[in-house]
């Protein structure tokens, strides 16, 4: 009774229009209202705990040197390097938009930062040189998921925290499943190109490429900064975002020139609006996560799952499911606090790893970004281009069965996640 209450609550609060931050903190606290021992005190102090922590503060920090990645001219430089690299194949363009999505994500850890800063700039030159439209709104939307599935990701750092996995090893694991999914995409661009190749034009070679190196030269440092003192254990996930803000400052100011120290402000305080709601967000999560598990909803999903499915292949089968179904209606910090807690205690009776759940679950809930009706990336592409969701949606098939595809064998092949995070901790 209790934890469908909790539920109900929820979700009942969102079709009254309340916001999902506070929907979330009165799903924690309402079945204490009727008897469930939930104690209204110790869920605040939950929130404050949950939002009072050093990893967390990876989150903010990433997004603020996203940011100042995208005014700062950082971002533009990635996509003209990526362009010169990969411009003369079939598809170039469309590929190197691709491998910019991956390059950018490698310093926001951010989706939507992903789908804006560089569908801004790669669908108006796709356009040019004759791709079609929904092509190029298709391509960003679905590569803009690259930004949470190549590491720093700021889902990872959540699922992270929530599961007391080492974030570290997260990103670690992440990188062969990032390079899956990306080449899944640059190969579906080289299609699209190879069949329009009569009507596509290219630019491509105009720069050579140590030009577009040399140019491009302090935007490419940064990732490699970035990952390279992660994975070296030279600093620490949050670490590496604070070094990352500071960097993305002082090129932007000094080398590029783009920005003054009053735009920098003003770009830290736009990204502290931003990160508010997130950070009430990650709080009443983790309340109505903590009250889930103290009316012992994980046992009875474990009980209900473990009495019905034997297989682990199975049960991985009905989690990917359940997830892109939660992907489609819930925010993934959301998602991933709440999930977090109810499915690991699960996972870990199949001898499932958890890092490998991670990569899993991070990997379903960013194709949530691109399905109706919650998936933020198609509604900013669709403001970036004036096509309509539904038919951003329509052409979505082909890329849509690709990330699908590639989440499979993330899925069932646990080595591609585990094997580099063995090699490196070993």
């Amino acid at each position: 009774m209790y934890p469908a209450l909790s539920i109900i609550s929820f979700f009942v609060l969102l079709l009254l229009t309340v916001p999902v931050a506070i929907a979330l903190g009165f799903g924690a606290i309402i079945p204490g209202w009727f008897g469930a021992p939930v104690n209204t005190g110790q869920t605040v102090r939950t929130i404050v705990t949950a939002i009072d922590s050093f990893p967390f503060l990876a989150v903010p920090l990433f997004m603020m040197a996203g940011d100042l990645m995208t005014k700062g001219g950082l971002a533009s430089r990635l996509f003209s390097f990526a362009d010169a690299i990969l411009g003369r194949l079939n598809g170039g363009l469309a590929i190197a938009t691709v491998l910019a999505c991956m390059l950018f994500g490698a310093i926001s850890g951010s989706s939507p930062a992903t789908v804006a800063a560089i569908g801004a700039m790669a669908i108006p030159l796709l356009t040019k040189q004759g791709y079609d439209l929904r092509f190029a709104t298709v391509l960003v939307t679905t590569a803009g998921t690259l930004g949470v599935i190549v590491p720093p990701s700021i889902p990872m750092i959540i699922y992270g925290m929530s599961a007391n996995v080492s974030v570290s090893a997260l990103f670690i694991g992440g990188v062969f499943p990032a390079l899956l999914i990306g080449l899944l995409l640059m190969a579906y661009a080289f299609w699209y190109g190879t069949r329009n190749k009569e009507t596509i034009q290219t630019a491509a070679g105009k720069v050579s490429k140590l030009q577009a190196v040399r140019e491009s030269f302090w935007a490419l440092l940064a990732p490699v900064i970035v990952l390279g003192g992660i994975y070296s254990g030279v600093f620490t996930p949050t670490e590496a975002a604070a070094i990352a803000v500071a960097y993305s400052a002082f090129v932007s100011m000094v080398i590029f020139r783009e920005l003054t120290p009053y735009g920098v402000v003003k770009t830290v305080a736009g990204t502290a609006l931003t990160i508010a709601p997130i950070l009430i967000l990650a709080g009443t999560g983790a309340a109505i996560g903590r009250t889930l598990n103290l009316l012992g909803v994980p046992s009875m999903i474990g009980e209900l799952i473990g009495g019905n499915v034997s297989d682990k292949l199975v049960l991985l089968l009905l989690i990917n499911v359940m997830l892109l179904i939660v992907g489609m209606v819930m925010e993934t910090i959301a998602a991933i606090i709440v999930l977090t807690p109810i499915l690991l205690p699960l996972i870990t009776q199949y001898q499932v790893d958890p890092v490998h759940f991670g990569l899993i679950m991070t990997v379903n809930l960013a194709i949530g970004f691109i399905t109706p009706p919650v998936g933020s990336n198609l509604y900013i592409a669709s403001g970036l281009t004036g096509l309509s969701v539904v038919k951003i949606v329509q052409g979505l098939m082909v890329p849509l069965s690709l990330l699908l595809l590639g989440l499979m064998v993330i899925t069932y092949w646990p080595q591609l996640t585990l094997w580099l995070p063995s090699v490196v901790g070993g």
